[in-house]
């Protein structure tokens, strides 16, 4: 037969892109089994989908993770934005953020499948190699404070020697930190869009 081997995997009405995307990790990752219900926001919560009309109702960062397309709007939203630079004249743009949380889901997702030590100790590598240097000396993540810095450094030593589990782990103090500026720069993000919202009715009056 003429069997198409796309179809196969993910079957003709499936996105690819949007298939791969692993949900944001929980902030708990010393539990892999899903959280209860309970933590999730009730719906009622939720902003009604008048509230932001060009984000589609997104009301939160694991939402617009979800949807690839909107999460991308977000992160060039977040190109356009600096928090300061570093000694060479070098901006320290705010997607870095979203590139972390990026690598941060691979990781907890490959460890979560039970890949290799190796993967997982170059994966961790990878995060702290990389051009950004989220965690280097002077382009530092800003929400990261040198204590947290110093005991990031200090475990993906023990990683590299073999004296710790490398995995999600290794990321944990900070994590919760990049959420929550990707949270707050969401918040502002749509904020802006509401605004020009606003702007565009009154244009059109």
């Amino acid at each position: 037969g003429n069997n198409n081997k796309d179809e196969t995997c993910h079957g003709p009405t499936t996105d690819p892109a949007e298939a791969t995307v692993p949900p944001i990790p929980h902030l708990d990752v010393s539990d892999p089994s899903p959280p209860p219900p309970s933590r999730h926001s009730p719906p009622a919560s939720r902003p009604s989908t008048n509230s932001f009309p060009s984000l589609d109702g997104l009301s939160n960062l694991s939402e617009v993770w979800s949807m690839p397309q909107q999460w991308d709007k977000f992160k060039q939203y977040l190109a356009t934005i600096s928090e300061g630079e570093d000694s060479e004249g070098q901006p320290l743009i705010m997607v870095r953020y979203a590139t972390f949380l990026e690598m941060y889901a691979r990781l907890d997702m490959e460890y979560r499948r039970g890949v290799s030590r190796e993967m997982l100790v170059q994966l961790v590598t990878d995060m702290m190699e990389h051009e950004e240097q989220f965690l280097g000396r002077e382009r530092c993540l800003k929400c990261i404070d040198t204590g947290m810095r110093r005991e990031v450094l200090e475990t993906v030593k023990n990683v590299k020697t073999g004296n710790e589990e490398a995995g999600p782990r290794v990321f944990i103090v900070i994590y919760p930190r990049v959420v929550d500026r990707l949270e707050e720069m969401l918040g502002n993000y749509q904020n802006m869009v509401m605004g020009q919202e606003v702007v565009n009715v009154k244009g059109k009056s």
